[in-house]
């Protein structure tokens, strides 16, 4: 191989490493700023959150102190006003303090007594419970009350089911009567239904026979007119198949002398293109010589304007042949292009410092405003506390002074309590005074066991009565306990 050529391949193998080296830089360093651009931009984005959310817990934990000391304020102002109104309600009672302690003693008083009476009431009720069934006798006449009871509603479930069946038998024998009735209706409804049919049978048939003998005249009838109308068609079918065949030889004529004058008019056509074509073939031909001519000029040109470029290229070749002769040293080229790299790379560092640079006063200046946000959030803080806790004093002397209210409702409390002790003392007092007063006064009546037996056998008449008053009327004259016999022991 030449050494020219091996010079030139050599060069353009350096062109493209060049061009290679130079798109894989550039491709680096806009992937490099993208990544630091997007780093930036996302470190930016988790600072912008962290500010957002601290900046909103800010707003809620303000929202929550304000509702914190709006109901602290709330509620010392409701107590207040609470306070003032039990105490103006207190000063505008028509009835004083005493007054009202003896309605109160008296409505104490008339509950206890009610209550008590409605125990002794459910006691007394309980003892009678008690006491029919520990008496034998009432315990007896009881069971005996309700034998007759069961008895009586026995006797009344037998005499409605008596009562029953024999409203079923009237009704059985009005069923009976029905049905007959209307077997007897059904069996002359038939019999009047198959004399109409019978009837329409016969009325059916007669109109048969007339509907027959019309039907044979009206077809006689129907012959007679389709013959005549068959003959007055075949007449008319004669004469228009007359005229059909003079119009047929009339068009006949007419389409001779129409397609001789076709015929005439197809010859003058069949010349007049004939010569239009002969025109179009001599002007084809003469076009065509033209466009040939323009085909072979441009042709010519062509092959002239190549050999012309491949003069050009083989004298290029010659000045590169000489040029790569007069070079003393084989790597000039080389460092010439070492050379270029370098000034290349030298402006590339140039850049890249500069990029630096400018992000380094944008880091910068957000630093300072980072600095001056915490400093003024610091101060807001620091003005918050100061508020809080002026509130917080505020709060404590409001505290203070219901507090002292606090303790003067304590006292007035105490004070009931006790007229309260008092009263109930009183009243034990009292009701021991009563108890010895009954004390003294059964001593003077009768013995225990003499009252507890009056008072027993009056509670078996009572109840012997209401049981008398609660027998049947069928039963009234049976007794509630059986005489005893006379070898009867108990």
């Amino acid at each position: 191989m030449p050494r020219g050529h091996v010079g030139m391949s050599s060069i353009e193998a350096r062109q493209r490493r060049e061009s290679f080296m130079e798109k894989f830089n550039a491709e680096q360093t806009v992937q490099e700023r993208q990544k630091r651009t997007v780093e930036w931009e996302l470190r930016g984005n988790e600072r912008h959150e962290q500010k957002d959310v601290l900046r909103y817990m800010d707003v809620i934990q303000a929202q929550h102190n304000d509702v914190l000391v709006a109901r602290r304020r709330r509620l010392a102002e409701l107590l207040t006003r609470e306070n003032e109104l039990h105490t103006s309600m207190m000063t505008s009672l028509p009835e004083t303090d005493a007054q009202r302690r003896e309605r109160l003693i008296r409505k104490a008083q008339e509950l206890r007594a009610r209550r008590e009476e409605a125990k002794r009431l459910d006691n007394c009720a309980r003892h009678d419970r008690l006491f029919c069934a520990k008496i034998d006798c009432l315990r007896q006449a009881e069971s005996r009350l309700k034998v007759m009871q069961v008895a009586d509603a026995r006797y009344e479930q037998m005499d409605a089911a008596a009562e029953r069946r024999r409203q079923e038998a009237a009704e059985d024998v009005i069923y009976a009567q029905q049905a007959i009735e209307a077997q007897r209706v059904a069996t002359e409804r038939d019999q009047r239904d198959l004399e109409m049919q019978y009837i329409r049978q016969r009325r059916m048939i007669d109109d048969l026979a007339a509907q027959v003998e019309g039907n044979r005249q009206r077809k006689e009838v129907e012959k007679e007119i389709a013959r005549r109308d068959t003959e007055e068609f075949y007449r008319l079918l004669h004469e228009e198949q007359a005229e059909e065949a003079r119009k047929r030889l009339q068009r006949r004529e007419k389409n001779r002398q129409l397609a001789q004058e076709m015929m005439e008019m197809n010859e003058e056509l069949k010349r007049a293109r004939q010569q239009e074509y002969e025109q179009l073939k001599k002007e084809d031909k003469e076009a065509l010589e033209a466009i040939l001519a323009s085909l072979a000029a441009e042709q010519q040109k062509q092959r002239d304007e190549k050999q012309r470029r491949m003069a050009a290229e083989r004298q290029h070749m010659l000045d590169l042949q000489k040029m790569a002769q007069c070079k003393d040293d084989k790597h000039a080229l080389d460092k010439l292009w070492e050379e270029e790299n370098e000034k290349q790379w030298r402006k590339r560092e140039v850049q890249w410092e500069a990029d630096q640079a400018k992000r380094d006063t944008l880091l910068r200046n957000i630093l300072i405003a980072r600095r001056q946000q915490i400093l003024d959030k610091r101060q807001k803080a620091k003005e918050d506390a100061m508020l809080r806790k002026l509130e917080d004093e505020k709060f404590l002397e409001s505290l203070s002074k219901e507090r002292d209210i606090d303790a003067a409702e304590r006292e007035r409390r105490m004070a009931l309590l006790k007229e309260t002790q008092q009263y109930l003392e009183w009243q034990i007092q009292q009701r021991i005074a009563e108890k010895e007063a009954a004390r003294l006064a059964k001593r003077t009546e009768l013995t225990d066991e003499q009252a507890l037996e009056k008072q027993y056998e009056d509670r078996i008449a009572r109840e012997m009565a209401n049981l008398e008053a609660a027998k049947p009327a069928r039963y009234r004259d049976v007794p509630l306990l059986q005489k005893k016999h006379r070898n009867q022991l108990f």
